[in-house]
């Protein structure tokens, strides 16, 4: 049987025990004497466009939170931006200022040799303008390490929040990967009990078929027989039920 055959089956099973379903396939008694690991394909398609279908939204809802984490990184860069220009502008202005200042005290002084009094009130004018353009150029200065300070704390905090998305998307992968061992190992498991059961079986047919041909078999021994061997053909058909599932597990997990 192709791995793949199996793989669009056990979508179909899964679906149908949910439901409390019960396929007529399982319950179907053999014939003596014969050996099947065959399975119904039918219905196939429905399971493999629900199995994209899951697989699109995983990949959808990993976008959005990729998405989540880029904006929240812009947004962060935006602000920091706005605070340096912020910056720069208030020191600008600071500099015109003091600029300012400067040449009205020059005038003042140039105005003092004419007149020592309203030489002594232009600075005193003067030097009120400066220190008030001192005040501003302080304040705007504090402001603008307030902002840049601010802009800081939550580019901080949205690394921050982008490393524990990551940390969480990581944990549930390996997670994600023990899962897949061990159901990998439980097909190994069953497939190395399928392959055990048909030996019993062959040998138990071996010892019939030869006894029926010496004819050393009564009518009695004869049912007990075909009794053994058909428990041993449920028995795989039981093991082969438990091989779709098992390998739906690994399909499950593997994607």
């Amino acid at each position: 049987m192709k791995l793949k055959s199996i793989t669009f089956f056990a979508g179909l099973l899964v679906a149908q025990i949910s439901m409390a379903q019960v396929d007529p396939i399982v319950n179907e008694v053999l014939p003596v004497g014969t050996v099947t690991n065959t399975v119904d394909m039918s219905g196939s398609s429905d399971a493999e466009l629900k199995a994209q279908e899951e697989q699109l939204k995983q990949q959808q809802q990993l976008q959005k939170e990729q998405e989540k984490a880029l904006k929240a990184e812009e947004k962060a860069i935006k602000e920091k931006t706005k605070a340096e220009e912020a910056a720069k502008k208030a020191e600008e202005k600071a500099k015109k200022e003091q600029e300012k200042a400067a040449k009205e005290k020059a005038k003042a002084e140039a105005a003092a040799k004419k007149a020592e009094e309203k030489a002594k009130k232009a600075e005193e004018k003067a030097a009120k303008e400066k220190a008030k353009a001192e005040k501003a150029a302080k304040k705007a200065e504090e402001k603008a390490a307030k902002e840049k300070a601010k802009a800081e704390k939550a580019a901080k905090k949205a690394e921050e929040k982008a490393a524990k998305e990551k940390a969480k998307a990581e944990k549930a992968a390996k997670k994600q990967q023990e899962r897949l061992a061990k159901a990998q190992g439980e097909v190994s498991k069953i497939e190395a009990k399928i392959t055990k059961a048909k030996t019993d079986l062959a040998k138990e047919e071996n010892k019939y078929n030869s006894k029926k041909a010496k004819g050393n078999l009564s009518p009695n021994d004869d049912t007990k027989y075909k009794g053994k061997l058909l428990e041993k053909q449920q028995k795989i058909n039981e093991l082969n039920l438990e091989l779709v599932k098992a390998k739906a597990k690994v399909n499950k997990y593997g994607n």
